[in-house]
């Protein structure tokens, strides 16, 4: 909603600030809007690698051609003054530069006097916010030198209610774009294997297919995608594969499988996993998930501890314990041959129960024994 100079309201504002969370159109929406807020002549954000102390992206609304930005952006910034200041700042705390940098300072600037006046910018309001994996983001609003100073022109609350909901938003945007990075590196890994994976929601809804899924559901007549839900083509299988995913998808997850019926030629078997919330496949989400593998129990591979760690979110530590458990090991041998405390060792198994799903020891080994594709080598 407008109001009458054609701005954003607060409250509309506000909102496009959060719907930028997960969409950079509606990101750059509300740094617009926030500029126009702000009495500013445009805005410049740029994510700033601390470690080497360079910018690595940059977007601006400025009336400025992009060599000059550029130009900014790769050989001024690194010792402009006020990039310094904003650094300082606690994150979410703005920054006006003239509480920092004097009228006497500006008059003997190189960079205000031969850049930053002569292309119309004298007063910034600058913020220090949440980035990513060693980064912040740095967003400068600007006002030309026949502006007053942001403060003294500011008689509403408005730029300080503003500025908290830029902050938080940009909080949660860091969060998310470093969950989403975990969770691409995730299903890169499971598009690696071989075994047919499958993620849906408590309600089947599939969110995500691995190749060799893909493969598989052309392969068999036993399941398929309707209505974009996992689905079992006979009812006795629909009711089971249905009631495994609520079962993984809740509070106090279980896992398990059943066989698929209907076919005399191959024996299929869906196996349902849960996902925690911490795994980093179920991380774009933000939910328990289930993580459903599909397989012919006659035709497998052997497989190690980096796939059960991949599968469950296990532990380098925790996965090996996993695989030795299911070739036969017991608990007190594993710890001996492993050169660790038995009760590292009981720890261990705690933490695998948790993120698979099983209560007891012969519970992990029903459901390790049960995936598609996964020969355990267990003696005798």
């Amino acid at each position: 909603m407008m109001d009458d100079t054609g701005k954003l309201s607060l409250d509309a504002l506000i909102g496009t600030c959060y719907d930028g969370v997960l969409d950079e159109a509606r990101w750059d929406q509300a740094l617009r809007e926030f500029n126009r807020w702000a009495g500013g002549i445009g805005f410049h954000s740029v994510t700033w690698d601390r470690a080497r102390h360079c910018a690595t992206r940059d977007s601006n609304s400025l009336d400025a051609s992009p060599d000059l930005i550029r130009e900014f952006v790769e050989k001024l910034a690194p010792t402009d003054p006020r990039v310094a200041l904003m650094l300082q700042q606690p994150v979410g705390r703005a920054m006006r530069c003239h509480h920092h940098l004097s009228d006497r300072y500006v008059s003997r600037s190189e960079l205000y006097n031969d850049f930053l006046i002569p292309h119309g910018v004298r007063y910034t309001y600058g913020m220090h916010l949440d980035g990513a994996d060693g980064t912040s983001e740095l967003l400068a609003v600007f006002r030309a030198p026949d502006h007053a100073p942001f403060e003294d022109a500011d008689d509403t609350p408005e730029l300080e209610i503003l500025t908290k909901h830029i902050a938080r938003a940009a909080r949660l945007r860091a969060g998310t774009r470093h969950l989403q990075a975990q969770a691409a590196i995730g299903m890169a890994v499971l598009d690696h294997l071989d075994m047919a994976i499958v993620i849906t929601d408590e309600t089947g809804h599939v969110h995500y297919l691995n190749v060799a899924a893909h493969q598989r559901l052309g392969a068999t007549r036993n399941v398929c995608i309707r209505g974009g839900k996992f689905t079992a083509v006979l009812p006795n299988d629909e009711q089971a594969v249905r009631r495994l995913i609520t079962h993984a998808t809740a509070p106090m997850p279980v896992a398990g499988s059943h066989r698929l019926q209907g076919d005399n030629q191959q024996h299929w078997v869906v196996t349902v996993l849960p996902l925690r919330e911490s795994h980093t496949c179920a991380a774009p989400w933000e939910k328990p998930m289930a993580m459903l593998t599909i397989g012919e129990l006659d035709r497998r591979v052997t497989l190690g501890p980096y796939t059960l760690k991949v599968l469950f979110g296990l532990s380098p530590a925790e996965a090996r314990l996993a695989q030795a458990l299911a070739e036969g090991c017991e608990l007190t041998q594993y710890a001996q041959n492993a050169n660790v405390a038995i009760n590292t060792a009981r720890t261990q198994l705690r933490h695998i129960f948790d993120k698979t799903g099983c209560r007891r020891q012969t519970d992990l080994l029903r459901v390790l024994h049960a995936i598609p594709a996964l020969r355990i080598h267990a003696p005798g």
